[in-house]
């Protein structure tokens, strides 16, 4: 769930970005382009070079099997003002989390919806639970970072029975037979897709409102049959959703607001 631009490799001369010899097909690791440093991923399957600028500001080159570390750093140097606008949208709408304080009265949201914690006097381990309209949590937990760890078993625990129900009709819809799901901590990426087409689903988006929550599935699905983040990719996330850019815009405003743990 990143930014990506696709191109052919088409080699420009280089300003002195790389010290690898001309013509090398050994790539390192990563790669300082003037004032911007790329990790660097090579593949066998890939047949263009692409940048990925991730949620956190990461930068990630995508290089063919064969292409020249010059070549690479060439292409890259020619992309630097689009990286540059990609980072300054990143740093309006990638705000700090917010932190949260385990008392009663605190605020989680859950599928667009905002509880209100209670601390109880439930045995500490008790398992976390929305009940009555609150999110009810032992008040003799140990510390924050056991609290936290709670909160989110229990966003975990809720979006491993409520994700396969919400993806089936979606997937069936695509025409599309995805793998398991796993709800987990992926950094800052929303979802992705793993080996076996697993969807993977971050426990945080299990805060967003169900609209936004569809267009991380439909994403993840749309990666089933195309990897990339090409046009045909983005057709088919429009096939099922028609309004995918509305709410594509709409994710990253909202999830600048969320508990991110």
């Amino acid at each position: 769930m990143a930014a990506t631009r696709l191109l052919p490799a088409a080699p420009v001369p280089p300003p002195a970005a790389t010290s690898l010899a001309p013509g090398s097909s050994v790539l390192p690791a990563s790669m300082s382009i003037g004032d911007l440093t790329f990790a660097v991923r090579q593949s066998e399957r890939r047949r263009t070079v692409g940048i990925t600028v991730d949620r956190d500001g990461s930068l990630l080159l995508h290089a063919p099997a064969g292409i020249s570390a010059d070549a690479l750093a060439a292409w890259a140097w020619s992309k630097r003002g689009w990286v540059f606008r990609k980072l300054a949208e990143k740093h309006l709408l990638l705000p700090a989390s917010p932190a949260k304080e385990f008392v009663t009265g605190e605020g989680f949201d859950y599928l667009g919806r905002h509880y209100r914690l209670q601390l109880t006097d439930d045995p500490p381990g008790t398992a976390v639970k929305l009940e009555r309209g609150r999110l009810r949590m032992p008040r003799l937990q140990a510390g924050a970072g056991d609290r936290a760890e709670a909160v989110m078993r229990w966003y975990r625990k809720r979006g491993a029975t409520w994700l396969p129900r919400r993806i089936r009709p979606w997937a069936e819809r695509m025409g599309l037979r995805p793998g398991d799901v796993d709800v987990r901590d992926l950094g800052f990426r929303w979802g992705s897709l793993g080996k076996s087409d697993r969807l993977n689903i971050h426990w945080a988006a299990m805060q967003l409102p169900v609209s936004l929550l569809d267009y991380v599935i439909v994403h993840e699905l749309a990666h089933i049959e195309q990897p990339r983040h090409t046009p045909a990719f983005w057709a088919t996330v429009e096939r099922a959703l028609p309004d995918y850019d509305q709410r594509r815009t709409r994710l990253a405003t909202t999830g600048t607001t969320l508990w991110l743990g």
